[in-house]
């Protein structure tokens, strides 16, 4: 028996799969008491975001790869813009969240992860950072 018993244990040892610790960095967000256009994070995997507005107006979140927010204006191959979505309901209504998950495929970074939310109306083509009206929260490894 106890010979059964070493056997099926060194086994499952052989097949064991090493456990691999994820270098979580954590929330990510806004200062508290303010409001902003625009947030630098930091890490290289973001896996969600969340968006909230308090003024009604067109948005979109733009995501670049970078450690600085690229100026306003036409955007260019260099600025490394990577996610641009429309933000739903931020047009309709002065006060709103979107929420934005890709926990099952996250976006890898070389440079950095800056989200820029701007009110341009040329929409991915070209950005203005919006003033003082937003709090941005993401989830970065």
């Amino acid at each position: 028996m106890f010979r059964k018993l070493v056997l099926l244990l060194l086994v499952a040892l052989l097949f064991a799969v090493p456990a691999r610790a994820q270098n979580v960095i954590g929330n990510q967000h806004t200062t508290v008491g303010t409001l902003e256009g625009s947030h630098v994070f930091t890490g290289s995997k973001i896996t969600s975001l969340s968006v909230t507005w308090h003024t009604q107006t067109m948005r979109w979140m733009m995501m670049f790869d970078a450690k600085t927010v690229p100026p306003n204006g036409a955007l260019t191959p260099a600025s490394n813009l990577i996610v641009c979505q429309f933000i739903q309901g931020a047009g309709d209504q002065a006060d709103g969240t979107q929420n934005y998950d890709w926990s099952a495929h996250p976006i890898i970074v070389q440079t950095g992860v800056v989200v820029v939310i701007s009110t341009n109306p040329a929409s991915c083509t070209a950005m203005t950072v919006d003033g003082s009206n937003n709090w941005l929260a993401g989830q970065m490894q």
